[in-house]
């Protein structure tokens, strides 16, 4: 059994999610699940990052040896390590990621360097559409980040799918992210403040938990039209630096609809406010099946096959008689994998075998054209858009077009507090 040494120049890696990638590496390394025949692919984490402190205290904290601040210097270390394939990791914040990937484009070699991105590809379907077409046109192998299709949970899920046969479900996301001001600091911070902010293009939670979308596609196929609500419902929160407050100017609550070519209709509720009552944490789905149907989260699953639950009458009902409801699922053992590691090993070893990635740029820029549809829903209190209409690459933009990110139409503010 060889190794096979693969450089991964992470580019943002004093951001969250290149400290998240560099994890997954080192799991990749650790484990070794990264493997090609009897070869073992041993990737090699290179970092990029603007400030120069910050670099080289992370650096320290999480063992990282090879690092710079100029993008172009880690590409050259890393085609020192290995010559013919090198992988560029674009981990950078949403609202800058055009700009950085077009500029990294000029100095890569398609014929040795793949290209991973963190989602959302960008801030917007045309921003998508610029680097989905440079990649194409430069003849990159590319792969974007859907890493919730890795979780145990989701893939023993999908898996199931054709054995329960799924006619209808139900998406819950979200976590308590209070807003910083009643004293208690643990509510300051659990989210970067971009989340809230519409010129950092991070902000919004239809843009920022694309998941959404990704996921109902896995799960259930090609969506026939969507529709979207959206609301802002905490309109100030506390910075990450514990003492600026924030006048926040996106969406942080969207109830989406999606009815799927495959007849499922899906409906879902995802919030930056909410106290969860899940036994799977901050992620529950419910599919409804004609042999079962399904709860799950993330990292744990649970089954009810055809007519095992006690049938349900109106006379009982009405007298109040208690019934253990929870007590006739079947939990199911899930063996616990780091997504992301799961996830970008699978990547690696297409880039080594040099094959195309399922989960790629175009993939990537497609949800993005959905987020763009349900943000016009949004615009319009819930109007139905029909999948001819949903933005899809090759489609360019119209002339003229905006992404339309609901402010000035009186329906990001609308809760009396």
């Amino acid at each position: 059994m060889a190794e096979f040494k693969l450089p991964v120049v992470i580019h943002g890696i004093t951001g969250r999610m290149g400290q998240i990638a560099l994890g997954a590496l080192n799991n990749i390394v650790e484990q070794k699940t990264a493997k090609v025949d009897n070869d073992v692919i041993v990737p090699v984490p290179i970092g990029v990052g603007r400030n120069p402190e910050k670099l080289k205290r992370i650096a320290e904290n999480q063992g990282l040896t090879i690092y710079f601040s100029d993008p172009e210097q880690a590409m050259e270390h890393a085609r020192q390590i290995n010559p013919s394939q090198q992988v560029y990791h674009n981990t950078v914040a949403t609202g800058i990621r055009r700009e950085i990937m077009l500029d990294a484009l000029r100095f890569l070699d398609a014929s040795e360097t793949s290209v991973y991105c963190e989602k959302p590809l960008a801030g917007n379907y045309r921003d998508g559409f610029d680097i989905v077409d440079a990649l194409e046109k430069g003849g990159f192998l590319h792969g974007v980040v859907h890493h919730m299709l890795a979780t145990p949970g989701v893939r023993r899920a999908v898996a199931m799918m054709p054995e329960i046969k799924p006619l209808s479900a139900q998406m819950v996301f979200g976590y308590e992210v209070g807003s910083g001001l009643s004293g208690n600091r643990d509510y300051s911070g659990q989210r970067p403040d971009f989340n809230w902010l519409f010129d950092q293009a991070g902000g919004g939670i239809i843009l920022d938990m694309c998941h959404e979308g990704y996921l109902s596609k896995g799960l259930f196929g090609e969506t026939e039209r969507l529709s979207a609500v959206a609301r802002l419902l905490v309109p100030q929160r506390l910075s990450t630096d514990g003492k600026t407050i924030i006048d926040c100017d996106v969406e942080d609550y969207a109830a989406l609809r999606r009815e799927h070519k495959g007849g499922v209709v899906n409906i879902s509720a995802w919030s930056w406010f909410r106290r969860i009552n899940s036994e799977f944490g901050p992620l529950e789905i419910t599919v409804d099946g004609e042999n079962g149907s399904l709860v799950f989260g993330l990292y744990g699953l649970k089954v009810q096959w055809k007519e095992s639950a006690p049938a349900n009458r109106w006379e009982k009902s009405v007298t109040g008689q208690k019934i253990e409801w929870r007590d006739h699922w079947q939990y199911l053992n899930l063996d616990y994998q780091d997504p992301f590691a799961f996830e970008l090993a699978e990547y690696l070893q297409c880039v080594v075998k040099r094959e195309k990635y399922p989960k790629d740029a175009i993939q990537a820029c497609n949800i993005l054209g959905q987020v763009e549809a349900l943000y016009e829903s949004a615009s319009q209190n819930g109007r139905v858009i029909e999948s001819a209409d949903i933005l899809t690459f090759p489609a360019k933009v119209p002339s003229g077009w905006k992404p339309e990110r609901l402010q000035g139409n009186g329906l990001l503010v609308e809760i009396d507090h």
